[in-house]
């Protein structure tokens, strides 16, 4: 079976990757907009409330994903109960664990008036249920709905409000409050639409049966220590700024990581592809060609735009900014470039770890690294030194993804060629940094030379067709 020549599977990539796409355009309006016209505290404190809400990543559980990967071999009856399931399991944790970490947020954070608490509390009791519903109905093969609810909750939540303002109504906004209720009120719409599109599957009469919910423990116990060492790897460094460095220090870090991990939009359209169809070969080679194909899908164009587009970023960025543009900004937004590509391509590669429920090993390795990742953080913090913070991430998430990419390194086809043009483009980034443009072209040319054979390779493997 010709997994990548098939017109459903970028059909559904495409539909995958639509809402954030149309997301970059919508952070590009709105970014200045709120740079100009909100006090940095009030901002600060609206970026620091959707982090707390990402705590819905680690508190979802992994319900829905779980669910997903079970249901794909099931009889339709079986299916439904799964899904049944889930919901109501899902709907049990998000009350129960929304009301506990916001109880222990507003005991750590009491400091802070511009952080609403019980809008926290129903910020992440949503999400929890977004999170889980969108799994399921991404399982069902339903991507379109996922599209669109996608851009209401992440899109529109966070840029919504930008609209408000360009109306004039920016003196509705003083308050963090205001920002966090119409986000809020699109995370409701997005969570409406995704309910009614799946009814058919969950308002059925079903027993809740003990057994399949126990079912989702073992797998979801390890995907969920995954998300939460995520949480640590993704936000902790961000807390840190926001309570020890300046408002000013923290918007340029956070925006910059804002603009470069919209890199995943790419990779998370094609996971929500992937993993489904992962979970539902029935052997080993099978499951190596759906995931060489959809990896190096990402990682051949995704790499050589980004090697030949670079010159381009210093110019766009200072004219979408203007005067909010700032050099330092810019050496961050570029480490964070970095960081994100070998990111997206480590979360490809948990996806095969998931579907064959070997998650425990990535948590293994996270565990082994997350105790001096939280040391240096702290160590650089205190010297405010925010470069060094943003280089011993992107130490991180390459030691990382050499361990995850090393364990199935016999899964992977062309492994060497590939750690190897991976180096050079890493090798690549950081040349940039300084004034070596002739060494510069050399390498970038030699990354393009392998990437380029690496692609027909590909091909040939896997005799596939240009259509």
């Amino acid at each position: 079976m010709d997994y990548l020549n098939k017109k459903i599977n970028f059909n559904n990539i495409l539909f995958s990757a639509s809402p954030g796409l149309i997301s970059i355009l919508l952070t590009f309006f709105s970014i200045p907009i709120y740079l100009k016209f909100l006090p940095a505290n009030i901002y600060s404190s609206f970026l620091i409330s959707h982090i707390f809400m990402s705590l819905s990543l680690i508190l979802n559980f992994n319900i829905g994903k779980v669910a997903s990967i079970r249901f794909q071999k099931k009889s339709k009856k079986m299916r439904d109960k799964i899904i049944i399931n889930a919901v109501y399991l899902s709907m049990f944790v998000s009350i129960i664990f929304s009301f506990l970490i916001c109880l222990i947020l507003n005991l750590i954070f009491y400091q802070e008036h511009d952080i609403n608490f019980f809008l926290m509390f129903l910020g992440i009791l949503i999400s929890i249920m977004y999170i889980n519903m969108e799994s399921i109905t991404k399982g069902l093969g339903k991507f379109k709905i996922v599209a669109m609810t996608n851009l209401i909750f992440y899109g529109f939540s966070i840029s919504g409000s930008s609209f408000l303002i360009l109306l004039g109504k920016q003196n509705f906004f003083v308050n963090t409050f205001n920002l966090i209720s119409v986000s809020i009120l699109f995370k409701l719409l997005a969570i409406f639409l995704i309910t009614i599109s799946i009814k058919h599957h969950i308002f059925r009469k079903f027993i809740i049966s003990k057994k399949i919910m126990l079912g989702f423990k073992n797998q979801s116990l390890w995907m969920t220590l995954t998300n939460f060492y995520n949480q640590i790897f993704d936000y902790f460094d961000k807390y840190l700024i926001k309570f020890f460095l300046s408002p000013v220090i923290f918007i340029n870090y956070l925006i910059a990581q804002q603009i470069a991990s919209k890199l995943t939009i790419f990779s998370s359209s094609i996971i929500a592809v992937v993993l489904p169809k992962l979970a539902s070969q029935k052997n080993k080679m099978d499951k190596n060609k759906v995931l060489n194909l959809y990896l190096f899908f990402f990682y051949i164009p995704i790499s050589i735009a980004i090697i030949l587009l670079d010159f381009l970023f210093d110019d766009v960025l200072r004219w979408w900014l203007k005067e909010s543009f700032n050099n330092t900004f810019f050496e961050l937004f570029r480490i964070f470039l970095v960081l994100t590509f070998v990111a997206c391509q480590s979360h490809i590669i948990i996806s095969f770890y998931e579907a064959n429920e070997i998650a425990k090993i990535n948590s293994i390795y996270e565990s082994i690294i997350l105790l001096p990742y939280i040391v240096c953080l702290f160590i650089l913090i205190q010297n405010n030194n925010i470069y060094l913070v943003c280089y011993v991430i992107l130490t991180k998430e390459i030691i990382l993804f050499l361990l995850r990419f090393f364990y199935i390194k016999n899964n992977i086809a062309f492994f060497y060629l590939y750690i190897f043009s991976m180096l050079l483009f890493i090798i690549t980034s950081f040349i940039n940094n300084f004034d070596f443009f002739q060494l510069s072209i050399v390498v970038k040319f030699l990354f393009v030379f392998l990437t380029t054979i690496l692609f027909f390779l590909l091909f040939k493997k896997y005799n596939l067709k240009i259509r």
